[in-house]
């Protein structure tokens, strides 16, 4: 009987203990196997949608414009990022490197400070000194922090970091040791299960010959994640080298981005998520600028459950248009924004794997 019990007790670990031994991320712009065993941003799959964009530039068209889907993993050592862009127009002709197409990290060692706004920072550049003209050389970015020196002996080398260009845009994949994320006054970040930091992840779209618009995961969508903490979501550590995404910030909790189910993945092809479904689409408001009323058209394939949405620039939500399921056919929606102030906002549609997103002004 008890020789049975230990066999159980095997049994039943073993896949644990399996899943430990298999952990092993390697720096090749390739999918890892264990990436494949994260779900969502409560383990560390993020979906960083066109909607998801901040207030720099004039936003982004949809998702085959620019969209990503970002997955994480840390272990004692380091922190893992894997990203597969989707970006219709990939550039690196810019000799500043945040006017490219671009990852931006932006970190905050410890939330708790809240006497320094000290931001730590890094970028990785979706193409590398090989495949660009000599005078945009400085645009290239391989890690190098914005701001500060690397912390500890060493800085990174082409070991940690890796990309490649796609049919549909790029990927890139990077590591960072946590003993180089550093500030004057704060870390580095010592992992263990538990431990919390801030962090927001910004990529920028370039589709001629600088930076036109960004998304980005963070409790407030601003491009100012860069020198503010309190703009950051945060991260834990979790077991088995996984991490958890909150778009709330420890520093100022009334930060938070009241939309946070636009970061997950869906559960089918979310590669298809990026492209545009034949036979929907998304029409420009008319009239646009507009005072206080306007018309948004679009149409349906199939019937389907149809999400129309109006955003701030700041990526609050300011009214919802359409929450119902519709026909196949051709539609329509007013919005009156007799109650809002002037200014640029921006209307979205979730119809199954496609969604789109168009900007408009209201003028009063």
């Amino acid at each position: 009987m008890k020789k049975l019990q230990v066999l159980i007790c095997v049994l039943l670990l073993l896949p644990f203990a399996l899943a430990f031994a298999q952990f092993e991320i390697v720096i090749d712009a390739e999918k890892d196997a264990y990436y494949n065993t994260l779900t969502g941003p409560d383990d560390g799959w993020l979906w960083i949608p066109s909607a998801a964009f901040n207030n720099n530039g004039t936003g982004v068209d949809d998702d085959a414009d620019l969209s990503a889907n970002l997955w994480s993993a840390w272990d004692s050592t380091y922190f893992y990022v894997y990203e597969e862009v989707t970006d219709n127009m990939v550039n690196q002709n810019h000799i500043t490197e945040y006017e490219n197409d671009v990852l931006e990290i932006k970190i905050d060692p410890d939330p708790y400070a809240t006497d320094d706004n000290t931001v730590w920072g890094t970028d990785l550049t979706c193409m590398d000194t090989l495949d660009v003209e000599e005078d945009v050389y400085s645009g290239i970015d391989n890690l190098y922090p914005t701001g500060h020196s690397w912390s500890g002996t060493e800085s990174p080398t082409y070991a940690d970091f890796s990309r490649k260009l796609t049919d549909t845009g790029y990927v890139l994949e990077l590591r960072l040791k946590w003993e180089w994320i550093s500030t004057t006054n704060k870390g580095p970040i010592w992992p263990d299960v538990g431990t919390q930091f801030g962090l927001a992840f910004m990529n920028h779209d370039n589709d001629v010959a600088g930076r036109e618009g960004s998304i980005e995961w963070a409790a407030v969508l601003q491009d100012q994640v860069w020198n503010d903490c309190a703009l950051h979501g945060t991260v834990e550590f979790l077991a088995d080298h996984k991490l958890k995404y909150t778009p709330e910030n420890l520093r100022e909790p009334a930060n938070f981005y009241a939309n946070p189910e636009i970061y997950i993945p869906s559960a089918t092809d979310v590669s298809r998520r990026s492209v545009a479904v034949q036979g929907f689409q998304l029409a420009q408001n008319y009239p646009n600028p507009f005072n206080p009323k306007t018309t948004i058209r679009f149409s349906v394939a199939e019937s389907r459950h149809i999400l129309l949405k109006v955003y701030d620039v700041r990526g609050r939500i300011v009214a919802s248009l359409v929450d119902a399921i519709k026909p196949a056919g051709s539609h329509e929606a007013v919005f009156d924004a007799s109650t809002l102030p002037s200014g640029m906002y921006f209307y979205r549609i979730v119809a199954g794997h496609f969604s789109a997103v168009r900007k408009m002004t209201l003028l009063k």
